[in-house]
Parts: C-alpha cells; structure tokens; sequence
C-alpha cells in the first residue's frame, strides 16, 4: 500500500481512538416510527445541483483564472468537474435562519423520541441527516470559503469535525462523535458515503434527505457515483489503483486496507473500470479535492467589473445565467453534456445488495 502522508493516517488512528458519546445503540426491528424530513426536502431539492455521472477522465484544459490577470478563481484539480454542487452565493440570512432551526430540531428528537426505539435503518438515516445538516449550517454561514480541509482536519482537536458544540440530551456532541458512532456500529462500508463534507473530493450531497426506508438504495448510489469518478479511483501510471485519502479517513472500515479497499472498489465499479483494475497490483491513497463543491469555488465576488453573476435554477433543474465567469461557465456546459448523453442512452446494471441490508431486510419481514 502506497500512503501519502503518514500524519495523516497517524492523525486517524488517534481520531478512531478518541472517547465515542455516550448514543443508544439499541433499535427496535419491529418500530412503526419514522422521522420526517419534508423541510430538508425542501432545502436540498431548492439548493443542490446535480451535476451528472463522472465520465471517469479527465476535463478539458479551460480558463481558471480571471482574463487579464493572475487571480486564480477556478480549481484547477482533475476532479474540479464531479460531484454535485450547493449554491451557497444564493444563502441569505433567511436560509440560514431556517437550517439553523432545522439543526436544532434534529439535535432535539432524542427528547422527543429515544432513538432506541427506532429501526437501524431508521437511526441510520436520522444519524446522516443531522450530521449533513450541521455541516450545511457551518459551511453556509462560513461562506464564502475556498478550501474545507482545516475545518475536517483530524489532526487538530480544534478543527469543527472535532468541536463539541452541539447539544444533544444534555450532552455536547461533534461531528466526529457521530461519524465514530455509525463507523463502530454499522459495519458496512457503504455507511461512509453518507457523510456530507461539503468538499468535492468527498461524498455528494443529494437533492433529497435521507429515509430508512431506502437508506441503502441511497447510499449505494452514492457509492457508485464516488467510486467510478476522477475522484475516487484513478488509473494512469503504472500497475497503481489511485484511490481517494477519504478511505485512509474511514481505514476502520478497510481492516486489510489494500486488500479491502480494493474488493470494496471492484464490488461498485463499473464494467469497463473493472476490467482495468486487473491490470493493477498496489493501491496507493493519494486523490484528494478540498476545494468547496460550490459552483464559483468559494469566489462569487471575483469577477471583471465587479459585476456579481445571475444564476437561478428552475423547478426542472434549468439553469439560467448571466454575467458568469468561464470557470463556471464550463462547469456548467459540461454538466449539460453529460445529461444529454443519459438522455440519449439507457444503461441498465444490476447491483449487489449490501448484506447489512439483506439482513435488515430480513429482520424487518420477522
């Protein structure tokens, strides 16, 4: 195994080694409850934008800096076109008002109701959504910001992954603690892709919430999306399988990381990466995209002119613009590329199902 920075997995270990909140780890396989989520619906349908399925290579050489001058606006990274973008310029202090509120609410149900006496799949999805959503908050009342990886920086106890600000029971709680909760007790590894970050190197934000009732449908659809992108694998010199440092991040997943990130590749690849991957024979962690998945990369107010762009988006998912910068700009024409394509063929693949959800599954038929 080839690691790119022995701080960081160093910096992992003491992060999987710190104390875990004290969550109920109980759950009901017969509960009829269920939390509902029609505000973060509403906020994610209304803010999240699709981008399409990554065409696993690399983009275009393009424009990153403003004309004229040295600034540099645009990520210039092999993975700057993937994973779906929130569109954080257009927060004002009524959006953040409102998923402050939804924050808090999620932080109260185990008041309303003890978690224990909800299905794993319930816990599950209740689990990704408040943590996505404090993530959300932070990220949207930060911005605009360029790069995430201080604030999810494992290696500094201050860092907000690591931050106790959250009241949950009468007990204050972080990000870390929830994420360390979920890896320790669902021992699937499709459990990281639920895991918000706000980064493009990391798992995609979806345009609805999370739901028990198809939590493993959803994350295995994120799994796919991660795993066949510039951003998750990478095959270009020589007998190496470049995956992404976000699983160094989950190592407590991959026991036998070579060996286990490898078959956890191979099980969610699609056909044509698959039959490439047998030309490799080491696994070296080395892709990484800090830069915020927004569509301006943190710097809405750096253009010609002083000219602040125009962007709207319809309920169809359209996208209307004026005055943008040509980063943006080809962001924007390769997304509308990739979705002609889909509309122009139908790709049909049965996946595997996850034992963790056959056995849930089974469970919930008793």
């Amino acid at each position: 195994m080839v690691l790119r920075s022995g701080l960081l997995l160093a910096a992992i270990f003491i992060w999987f080694g710190q104390a875990v909140a004290d969550f109920p780890t109980e759950h009901d396989p017969k509960s009829t409850y269920f939390i509902e989520y029609d505000d973060l619906d509403i906020i994610l349908k209304g803010s999240v934008l699709e981008m399409g399925a990554s065409t696993h290579k690399p983009p275009k050489q393009g424009r990153t800096k403003i004309t004229g001058t040295r600034i540099q606006v645009g990520n210039i990274l092999k993975t700057r076109q993937e994973g779906n973008r929130l569109m954080f310029h257009e927060f004002e202090d009524r959006e953040l008002l409102v998923l402050r509120r939804l924050r808090d609410e999620l932080l109260s149900v185990p008041m309303q109701l003890p978690l224990k006496d909800l299905s794993r799949n319930e816990q599950l999805a209740y689990w990704f959504n408040l943590h996505n959503v404090i993530v959300l908050a932070e990220m949207s009342e930060q911005y605009p910001l360029t790069r995430l990886k201080p604030f999810f920086d494992l290696g500094d106890p201050k860092a907000f992954i690591s931050q106790r600000r959250f009241e949950m029971n009468g007990s204050m709680i972080s990000l870390a603690d929830i994420q360390n909760h979920v890896t320790k007790n669902w021992r699937d590894p499709l459990v990281i892709y639920g895991f918000y970050m706000g980064a493009v190197g990391t798992p995609n934000l979806r345009t609805a919430a999370y739901r028990g009732g198809k939590v493993y449908d959803q994350l295995q659809s994120n799994a796919v999306d991660f795993i066949n992108s510039m951003r998750g694998t990478q095959i270009w010199q020589g007998p190496v399988l470049k995956v992404s440092t976000y699983y160094l991040r989950m190592a407590e997943m991959f026991p036998d990381f070579e060996n286990s990130v490898r078959a956890h590749v191979e099980k969610y690849a699609k056909p044509d990466f698959k039959r490439r991957m047998i030309t490799t024979n080491r696994v070296s962690a080395e892709i990484e995209d800090w830069h915020i998945a927004d569509l301006y990369n943190g710097k809405p107010g750096l253009q010609p002119g002083g000219v602040y762009p125009q962007f709207t988006k319809d309920g169809d998912g359209n996208i209307y613009t004026r005055g943008i910068p040509e980063h943006v700009a080809q962001l924007l024409r390769d997304r509308q590329i990739k979705f002609l394509r889909r509309k122009g063929t139908v790709d049909i693949e049965e996946l595997p199902q996850s034992k963790e959800s056959e056995t849930l599954e089974k469970e919930d038929k008793n």
